[in-house]
């Protein structure tokens, strides 16, 4: 099957789904009020969350099932995860507006949390292009960008968590569960990719 949509036009297409998906609940939103405005700061994380999930996973899905799709997720990582940030700027853009109009709700703990997934927000978004990824080693590239990307899954689980304790909320219940599942499917990708190479290695011994 025969997947067109790829690099920079599907970036285009994603960043304007999680755009409208955010903007439709702009109509319901009181922003005179710090409750009327907190169900939009949620509503971004909560409509960025897919493409997070995708790229946070895309790797491990094309290791356990290797299929054209799976491979076309991967190849498309930089750009759904671009996608992601867009999202995350309409959300940062909820968030100073809170803060500027009704002050710092936030304990010292979440503040801390949201400026260090910022900064590797940041960091990532940027060196997702060439010219600037080139100044990094692959290496340090690879660091960066695996830090940052669980820096960020524990930020959103963070508030997800919150919200499942606080609220009781089941869509952050189900937020917890599937952002923890995201994590158990790296973590089997991980072992069985490690897995062949030991078998080489006895294999290799067994001959010798």
């Amino acid at each position: 099957m025969p997947y067109r949509l790829n690099s920079w036009r599907l970036f285009w297409l994603l960043a304007l789904a999680v755009s409208v998906a955010i903007c439709v609940g702009l109509p319901g939103v009181d922003f005179h009020t710090a409750r009327g405005t907190e169900p939009i700061v949620l509503r971004s994380v909560r409509c960025a969350l897919p493409l997070f999930l995708t790229a946070f996973t895309a790797s491990s899905l094309a290791i356990l099932w290797p299929h054209p799709f799976t491979r076309w997720l991967l190849a498309n990582r930089r750009y759904i995860g671009l996608a992601f940030a867009v999202g995350m700027a309409w959300h940062l853009c909820f968030v100073a507006y809170f803060l500027a109009t009704f002050g710092n709700h936030l304990n010292l703990r979440a503040e801390s949390a949201d400026v260090v997934g910022l900064i590797f927000l940041i960091a990532m978004t940027v060196t997702s292009f060439r010219p600037v990824a080139r100044v990094l080693s692959p290496r340090q590239w690879r660091l960066l960008h695996k830090v940052g990307i669980y820096a960020i899954w524990l930020l959103v689980l963070y508030i997800y968590q919150g919200g499942a304790r606080s609220e009781h909320d089941p869509r952050h219940v189900l937020g917890v569960v599937v952002l923890i599942g995201a994590w158990l499917l790296r973590v089997w990708a991980a072992l069985r990719q490690r897995r062949p190479s030991r078998e080489e290695l006895v294999s290799g011994g067994a001959v010798g």
